[in-house]
């Protein structure tokens, strides 16, 4: 008999342990970053291209994710790049609420109660529900991942994101942003606030005070322990006033990266949601205004034809974009729950027009 048989002549099944599957990480980071990574609870606030990334990159690597987001599947997600939910998938299931819907209508009148068979095959499910099972399969190591299916973000309590050591939230606006940064790093946790927008995209970072580290001296050796410098948080970084936000690289103006998500984020306040085709005229408008409002000239990121075309990709997601921006934050999410390597400042933009990712410090 074979090792590789049991007793009864069949072949025997092997299960891999977390030092089999990891084994190649633990010899990049260390046991101790593996312990780490492994207690560790991340909360993802609305699936986006970037932040799908960042989810599949860290759930891969043994993190476990929760998922609060409570939009209808597919429609938030049908133009989304994700690797968990297959295109093919999305429009097919939409395909089939879109007839659904339509035979609704067409029983309208006939007797058809509205709680029945029909009513209760159209009714959608959340994002969070879709792609729970797809976040298990991918990393059946991990326990099946908790979903939050509020409907609204701002229904969710703040106790529930001060249990989590990351949250990373996308899509969504800045006064809530800010709320939740500020319940996040109140438990000790790590903010993160990501935002897909055509060929740039841009991240803020609220590490709260205190983050101990260990700086990278040589390949394989160490600072000792060594404490982050408190920078500003989420909601000083969203409250200064843009002219003022320079450094020796940008002596003349901010980045015009985050100046374009700014305006997009003051449109989102103004009106309660994003920027679209449909609304590309009234944002020329509001952000104009804005833009003086905060010392800039009102051309400062493009003229009225370049506005309209930020309007129009104000949520879009790239694939590109979203691989390399969701593979930077994801490093960076992992340097701060080892504590080995610096994290960057408190903002990183991406360029895909000249493939250039950058950190920038809002002081």
């Amino acid at each position: 008999m074979t090792p590789s048989m049991r007793p009864d002549g069949n072949p025997k099944v092997v299960n891999p342990t977390e030092s089999d599957v990891y084994d190649r990480q633990i010899r990049l980071w260390g046991a101790e970053a593996q312990s780490k990574m492994a207690t560790a609870k991340v909360l993802y606030v609305n699936v986006t291209g970037i932040s799908s990334e960042i989810l599949k990159n860290l759930i891969l690597a043994g993190i476990r994710g929760s998922i609060a987001d409570g939009r209808p599947y597919p429609d938030a997600l049908c133009y989304t790049p994700t690797s968990f939910l297959p295109p093919q998938e999305r429009i097919n299931d939409m395909t089939s609420l879109n007839e659904n819907d339509q035979q609704e209508k067409d029983h309208d009148g006939e007797g058809v109660d509205s709680e029945g068979p029909m009513a209760k095959k159209a009714k959608k499910m959340t994002v969070a529900k879709a792609i729970q099972p797809y976040v298990y399969e991918l990393n059946p190591l991990l326990e099946e991942c908790e979903i939050k299916e509020e409907s609204d973000v701002e229904n969710i309590p703040d106790e529930y994101f001060s249990k989590f050591d990351i949250v990373v939230a996308s899509h969504i606006g800045s006064d809530q942003a800010i709320r939740i940064a500020r319940a996040t790093v109140a438990g000790k946790g790590k903010f993160y606030l990501v935002h897909g927008f055509g060929l740039h995209a841009c991240a803020l970072m609220d590490l709260g005070e205190g983050h101990e580290f260990r700086r990278e001296t040589g390949k394989d050796t160490l600072s000792d322990v060594m404490t982050f410098e408190s920078y500003l948080n989420l909601e000083e970084i969203l409250s200064k006033k843009l002219v003022h936000v320079k450094d020796r690289w940008h002596k003349d103006g901010p980045p015009k990266i985050y100046v374009l998500y700014r305006s997009i984020l003051n449109y989102h306040s103004e009106k309660n949601t994003f920027p679209c085709q449909e609304t590309e005229e009234d944002f020329v408008t509001l952000t104009k205004k804005f833009l003086k409002d905060q010392g800039l000239e009102d051309d400062y990121i493009g003229n009225d034809q370049e506005l309209k075309h930020l309007a129009n990709c104000a949520t879009a997601d790239i694939s590109p974009v979203c691989s390399v921006m969701g593979g930077v934050i994801g490093n960076e999410i992992i340097k701060v729950i080892s504590g080995k390597g610096e994290p960057a400042t408190n903002m990183l933009f991406f360029n895909g027009e000249d493939g250039g990712c950058s950190a920038f410090l809002v002081k």
